[in-house]
């Protein structure tokens, strides 16, 4: 089980012809977690794409890439890690002719056993929340009992 983050500091006028290349070693397991968070004052200049054997794994969309501005992109995955080796590389490049930028990138990672019912409980937690209304409770200062 692990948690694996870098802070990425991409110069200015990196092309993506020319992208940094970014090695993260991780253990053997499942990534279950994925986070993104571009800092302050990118104006979505600065990209990001995650790979796996030279396989892009995130996002799943060849032509697409991570990028944004301050706000950080989070998502649950699902993405087995079984055969060695146990390394993801990141691809970057940065837009702006004048600023570096710099973005932090995250990855938690489950041994399948501790994976699976982890997902499981997740998904059974979401789908049971559907079934039930959201109560919202009515202050007492407006004729309500409190907390229902």
């Amino acid at each position: 089980m692990g948690f694996y983050s870098r802070s990425l500091t991409i110069p200015a006028n990196t092309a993506e012809a020319n992208a940094q290349e970014t090695v993260i070693d991780l253990s053997h397991g499942v990534i279950t977690e994925v986070i993104f968070r571009p800092r302050p004052g990118h104006a979505s200049l600065l990209h990001v794409r995650v790979f796996h054997r030279r396989h892009q794994i995130f996002p799943e969309n060849a032509d697409d890439d991570l990028h944004g501005d301050t706000f950080p992109v989070h998502w649950r995955e699902w993405y087995e890690m079984f055969e060695k080796p146990f390394t993801l590389t990141i691809m970057s490049w940065n837009e702006d002719d004048t600023y570096p930028h710099t973005f932090d990138i995250a990855f938690a990672v489950l041994p399948k056993f501790a994976a699976l019912p982890y997902a499981l409980a997740k998904t059974f937690t979401e789908w049971l929340a559907t079934l039930s209304p959201k109560r919202i409770s009515i202050p007492t200062w407006l004729g309500g009992k409190g907390k229902v």
